[in-house]
C-alpha cells in the first residue's frame, strides 16, 4: 500500500506537466485512488514533438508592449488634477509660464535640464531635470501618451495640455 500512495503522485506530475511540454495530445486523467496500480508498471508513453537541442517556438498572443522614456517641465494650475496646494497661478498664467519655458528651450539653447529645474511644478522630476523614465504607451494621460510616442528620441514637444497642467515633453528613449 505504501509504494501504491507514493507513484499516484509522481505520474500526476508527469500527466500535468505533458502540455508543458509540448504534448499535442490532452494528457489522460490521473488513476482513481481504488484503482489497482502496479508498481512495475511505467507511466504510459510521451511522443515527443521537439527534440531537446530544437524547444517548441513560443507564440504570444499579447501585443508586444509599446516604451517610452522622458523628461517632463509641468506647469500646473489650481485646480489641476494632483496639483500641490501652494499652486496658486490660473490656467492662463500656467499655459503663458510653460510658453515661456518652451522659448527658453528653443529659442534662447537653454538646456531642457535647466528648464526643467527652474519652470516645472513637478516635484517627484523637477530636480532630476524632468526626468520621468520610461512609461507603457498608455500609462500616462491620453495627450502626453501621444504625443512623447508621436516624437523620435532627443525631440522636444510643444506645450501640452493635460488634465495635470501644462507639458513640454523631450522623448529620451
Amino acid at each position: 500500500m505504501h509504494l501504491r500512495s507514493s507513484l499516484l503522485p509522481a505520474r500526476a506530475l508527469v500527466l500535468l506537466a505533458l502540455p508543458l511540454l509540448g504534448c499535442g495530445e490532452k494528457p489522460a486523467p490521473a488513476p482513481a485512488a481504488s484503482a489497482a496500480v502496479s508498481a512495475a508498471s511505467p507511466p504510459p508513453p510521451v511522443a515527443p514533438t521537439a527534440s531537446a537541442a530544437e524547444p517548441a517556438p513560443m507564440v504570444s498572443a499579447l501585443p508586444a508592449r509599446e516604451i517610452a522614456g522622458a523628461a517632463q517641465i509641468l506647469v500646473a494650475y489650481s485646480g489641476a488634477e494632483l496639483a500641490s496646494k501652494t499652486v496658486t497661478r490660473t490656467k492662463d498664467a500656467a499655459k503663458k509660464r510653460a510658453a515661456e519655458a518652451l522659448a527658453k528651450i528653443t529659442k534662447d539653447k537653454m538646456p531642457f535640464e535647466e528648464a526643467a529645474k527652474k519652470y516645472s511644478d513637478d516635484p517627484g522630476s523637477k530636480d532630476l531635470g524632468g526626468a520621468i523614465g520610461n512609461f507603457e504607451k498608455n500609462a500616462m494621460p491620453e495627450a502626453f501618451s501621444k504625443a512623447t510616442f508621436a516624437m523620435k528620441v532627443g525631440d522636444i514637444s510643444e506645450v501640452v495640455e493635460t488634465p495635470r497642467g501644462f507639458h513640454i515633453i523631450k522623448r529620451t528613449k
